[in-house]
């Protein structure tokens, strides 16, 4: 994933410094992609990790060499079918800062799309992408997060990984991905699916390096599930 990615069509975006070499800067504006390799997305009501492209659970055996420092998060917009999204974004650990909401306009809520419950919805998602790598085929899979379960499984993972880069900066979390849940307030809806990014050791930085899954690699810092 290219540099600090900041893409928008929007006039109502916050500007942020281009900070970018030419080869981003034409990467972004003439072949945008704002994710690595295949999409992983999180089905909440089956509890299942499924590759975007063919509907396929990802399974739990895999492990995925996770891609920390090379995280995107920010704001996207969609803009109706066949338009390209609007987005603020870009790479948490090449110093780009999440503007405010505020920040981004759009802010009437009678001027906002209908949700899937016929309500208002922001227009404007906050996102955060997860470049993940099959530690065996080296197969390239992003995971995106839309939606506060997902959020939260990608902030908890980059809480422990900026724990033990501290004292490890060459190296990255090596996971599985597994299913969580809870029981909603609401006893109508009860259980709750959730992913959860189950830390399973550790790796170089350095892509040609053997994941270390033995206990002497274990970062001691795992996510229940």
């Amino acid at each position: 994933m290219a540099g600090t990615a900041v893409a928008t069509a929007s006039p109502t975006a916050v500007a942020v410094p281009d900070n970018r070499s030419s080869v981003e800067r034409y990467l972004a504006e003439f072949a945008p992609n704002t994710f690595a390799g295949r999409l992983i997305k999180f089905d909440g009501k089956q509890g299942e990790f499924l590759t975007l492209d063919d509907g396929e659970p990802v399974p739990e055996s895999a492990e995925f060499v996770a891609l920390c420092d090379e995280v995107l998060v920010g704001w996207i917009r969609f803009r109706g079918e066949g338009q390209p999204p609007d987005r603020v974004a870009g790479l948490l650990y090449d110093g780009f800062e999440m503007p405010k909401r505020e920040s981004l306009g759009d802010l009437d809520k009678n001027d906002w799309p209908a949700g899937l419950d016929n309500k208002p919805a922001d227009p404007w998602i906050y996102q955060i992408l997860l470049p993940l790598q099959h530690a065996t085929t080296r197969e390239l899979f992003t995971f995106g997060a839309q939606n506060p379960t997902g959020r939260t499984a990608v902030n908890n993972l980059l809480h422990s990984y900026e724990r033990v880069r501290k004292t490890h900066a060459d190296e990255v979390p090596v996971v599985r991905l597994r299913r969580g849940g809870y029981n909603h307030k609401d006893e109508r809806v009860g259980w709750v699916h959730t992913p959860v990014f189950v830390i399973i050791g550790r790796t170089k930085r350095d892509l040609a390096a053997a994941p270390d899954t033995s206990s002497a690699g274990d970062m001691n810092d795992q996510i229940p599930f």
